[in-house]
């Protein structure tokens, strides 16, 4: 008699129903990618933009001055505008109803393929908060013109008295505001997952991260990346373990990848150099993968870049100061014997904000170091992070541009390998306002204290530059631009 179970077993080894559950996920994200991309586009369209704008500030003027009894106005030309408003609406309600169900599968679709839970990974809930509020908002701007339409209708064909007939048109009215002032908000950000390459990305705003960070750029990049295309990234650093040189390793060579795409983006490279100096970790079939239309590569880096930097534009304004000071032969590259750099915000927009510190250790000997961070009524008011530092090259001279460009990549290189950068995020109560001085000392663990700096940031209740609504918008924005530069 068999020992085993004739009972079906739809979890077991050979089974196919999580295949199959997979593939029902590609075909219904790819369907519902194709409604978004529809109505999205149409909702883009600029003629209709600029019609659908013309009206929204046309109609509640036109129904005011029928209110008034204005000569050579009628009711019936109102409840067309209305009308006409309310079908100029649906691509863009459409749209976003396809692209919150594209989000969940698509979410669903990476955390079952790693078997997590969608709500364990850090930014899915914001991501589809974010685009349920926004449905909200869609629906309500689609209903006013056509409730507007409505009442304006009760008017013309049933006969009501002035009382009634006032209110319903005021209300008319009213609507007509509130549907202008609500397309003026929508209007002014960008219509989500509008990019089919990273439709997420725009969506998401960095919430957990390393405050110590190794491969400094690439960890930063993927703090930025939404779970979708951080999966990705991820699997596609994976995939280069063949396809690097023998003295490195993928997280290096995409890590020095990275660093070449910022100095050619800072001019300091032109495009020949850029590609010898990837050709020094990536094999052949890597640097032509980069040349080709994959997911990920040169103008997809770039983007992604770019939509980092927009994020903490404080991170790369470090790396900035570093190559000016490389380039310059600083006296803190020369002479120091540490460097510490910092970089927070001006602006703490609702009691948050970030700081940036690099330390490098030019002393000849590996040290721990404790970098005590005091923030004024913070929370917490001291924090002290334990550290251990590497040793970094003293430089003799300042490195010139031209023909010793590759000794700036070489230097820039050792200089970001062998230092201490911290990402610690700060924070202040509701009922703290006003500047807050921010206090860094450099410390070894012998208690000495090496370099003790003090910065300031102002703490603001209320939404602004440094907001992560508004860093959103700018994101969105200069990565749009420079996909459009690409296209052209």
């Amino acid at each position: 008699m068999s020992t085993e179970s004739e009972l079906p077993t739809p979890y077991g080894s050979g089974s196919t129903y999580g295949a199959g559950n997979q593939n029902s996920l590609y075909r219904r994200v790819h369907a519902r990618d194709t409604g978004r991309k529809l109505w999205t586009s149409i909702a883009s369209y600029r003629i209709l933009q600029q019609i659908r704008i013309s009206l929204v500030f046309i109609a509640p003027i036109y129904a005011s001055l029928n209110y008034f009894n204005f000569t050579h106005t009628n009711v019936n030309v109102s409840i067309v505008l209305f009308v006409l408003i309310f079908l100029l609406f649906i691509p863009s309600f459409l749209g976003i109803i396809f692209a919150q169900m594209s989000a969940r599968d698509r979410l669903q679709l990476k955390t079952s393929e790693g078997k997590k839970s969608m709500n364990s990974i850090p930014g899915t809930e914001r991501i589809l908060n974010t685009l349920r509020e926004r449905r909200v908002l869609e629906t309500t701007r689609l209903l006013t013109p056509l409730f507007s339409a409505i009442l304006l209708y009760f008017i013309s064909s049933f006969q009501t008295d002035i009382i009634l007939g006032s209110i319903l048109n005021g209300s008319a009215i009213m609507l007509a505001v509130f549907c202008f002032l609500l397309s003026i908000s929508l209007d002014s950000t960008e219509i989500p997952m509008r990019d089919n390459q990273f439709p997420l990305l725009s969506l998401h705003a960095p919430t957990l991260h390393h405050s110590a960070l190794e491969k400094v750029i690439t960890e930063i990049l993927i703090a930025h990346l939404d779970p979708e295309t951080a999966s990705y990234f991820e699997e596609w650093i994976n995939s280069l373990k063949n396809k690097v040189r023998r003295h490195t390793n993928p997280e290096e060579a995409v890590e020095y990848l990275l660093r070449t795409l910022h100095l050619n983006s800072l001019n300091l490279l032109d495009e020949n150099r850029m590609f010898t100096e990837i050709k020094r970790v990536f094999k052949v079939s890597a640097v032509d993968d980069l040349k080709s239309d994959t997911k990920f590569n040169l103008k997809s880096l770039q983007i992604l870049l770019q939509h980092t930097k927009s994020w903490q534009p404080s991170f790369f304004r470090v790396i900035d100061r570093l190559v000016g000071d490389v380039q310059r032969g600083h006296s803190s590259i020369v002479e120091d014997k540490w460097r510490m750099d910092l970089e927070i915000p001006p602006l703490a927009s609702e009691g948050q904000t970030d700081l940036i510190a690099m330390v490098h250790n030019f002393s000849g000997k590996e040290r721990i170091i404790e970098i005590e961070i005091i923030s004024a009524e913070g929370a917490p008011t001291s924090q002290v992070i334990r550290l251990q530092s590497p040793t970094s090259k003293r430089l003799k001279s300042s490195i010139d541009l031209g023909e010793e460009d590759e000794d700036l990549v070489n230097a820039l290189t050792e200089k970001l390998d062998n230092c201490v950068t911290l990402w610690v995020g700060l924070a202040w109560p509701n009922t703290v306002s006003g500047s807050r001085p921010v206090q860094i000392n450099l410390n070894l663990d012998s208690g000495e204290t090496l370099i003790s700096t003090v910065v300031n940031t102002a703490i603001s209740a209320g939404a602004h530059a440094e907001s992560a609504g508004n860093k959103m918008i700018d994101a969105a924005s200069s990565v749009r631009e420079l996909a459009l530069s690409f296209a052209e």
